[in-house]
């Protein structure tokens, strides 16, 4: 609890010790007796107006002011105050014609007395309370403020790296000779592979022929760098090239196959890339060969795809994964 609540809590106590300082019943009474049912009135006095304050607090403003139904508020109110006015002129009737058969002690509020005096504690209380939600609503707004620098901040200290190492990359490729043009194209595609993680993708939605450009060389990247006896292929086709979709969807399933796609030297080893769009449906397959005998297909970031599926497109995907006879097998469906 903020500070700022307790000092919320400790004004309305001693505005509701006041006043009922205030209203409490005039004592007459010389003898014990007198004394006992004297403390008795006041104790009921107090806890009268005490099941009032309470139950504004604790049932009322949360069930309806809060919830911003304010005719219910104020009808429930009104019928609130009405009873502890009703209970406030039986009371002190009560305990003294009842219970104890003395002269009642002397009370000057009657029944308009008491409505006013419960409304204003109820309105001043509702007052605190809305200062107090103004107050956590303005903390609220700054911390956010102040976030929002420290994001800002940290994306301007970031932008320092990136075009060191694009300037980095630059130099590399200026030194590279010019006759080895293998070298000088994955140079390229993996300036273009960076390019598009740092700026392009860091969006909510980009266009689907976006993501299969990035898809199309990161495959070229993989190929190039992977043995003679592995076998990749990458079957694209799609009617609506600005489709927008989650940015590198589909990659975790990719980087996995690549990842533990198997590398022996005796078979051939295959990893079969395959997206199809058509009225704005995506199937997405991912097939890749695996080895049982090593560290199993799939791992940490399969998870967080799946995770981050859930969080996107909720009912618009289907996700089956499935191993059986050395093969990892991906199958994602959107319908964005």
């Amino acid at each position: 609890m903020h500070f700022k609540k307790y000092i919320y809590y400790l004004l309305f106590l001693i505005g509701y010790i006041g006043a009922l300082i205030i209203e409490k019943p005039a004592y007459t009474g010389i003898s014990v007796n007198d004394c006992f049912t004297y403390m008795l009135t006041l104790m009921t006095h107090f806890s009268i107006f005490a099941l009032l304050i309470a139950a504004n607090n604790a049932f009322i403003k949360p069930n309806l002011l809060e919830r911003k139904r304010f005719g219910l508020y104020v009808s429930s109110l009104l019928v609130l105050i009405f009873l502890y006015c009703f209970f406030m002129g039986r009371y002190n009737q009560f305990i003294h014609t009842v219970l104890f058969h003395d002269t009642s002690a002397m009370t000057s509020s009657g029944f308009w007395d008491n409505f006013v005096y419960g409304l204003c504690c109820c309105v001043i209380a509702c007052m605190l309370y809305l200062t107090q939600k103004w107050s956590e609503q303005q903390d609220q707004v700054k911390n956010i403020q102040i976030t929002q620098l420290q994001t800002e901040l940290k994306y301007l200290r970031s932008q320092i790296n990136p075009h060191f190492l694009f300037n980095g990359l630059n130099t590399v490729y200026g030194y590279i000779d010019i006759n080895n043009s293998m070298a000088r194209d994955m140079m390229v595609q993996f300036s273009d592979l960076l390019r598009y993680n740092l700026y392009e993708a860091d969006v909510e939605l980009i266009e689907l022929e976006k993501e299969i450009k990035y898809l199309e060389d990161y495959v070229a990247l993989q190929k190039a760098r992977s043995n003679d006896n592995m076998r990749v292929s990458l079957d694209i086709k799609y009617e609506n090239g600005r489709l927008k979709i989650a940015p590198l969807i589909f990659m975790a399933f990719v980087e996995n196959a690549f990842k533990y796609a198997s590398r022996g030297d005796q078979s051939i080893n295959t990893i079969s890339i395959l997206l199809n769009e058509k009225a704005g449906r995506i199937d997405f397959s991912c097939d890749n060969s695996f080895d049982e005998a090593e560290s199993g297909a799939g791992g940490i970031g399969l998870n967080n795809a799946a995770r981050r599926l859930e969080l996107l497109y909720k009912d618009h995907y289907s996700l089956e994964i499935v191993k059986e006879n050395n093969i990892f097998h991906v199958h994602l469906t959107l319908a964005p």
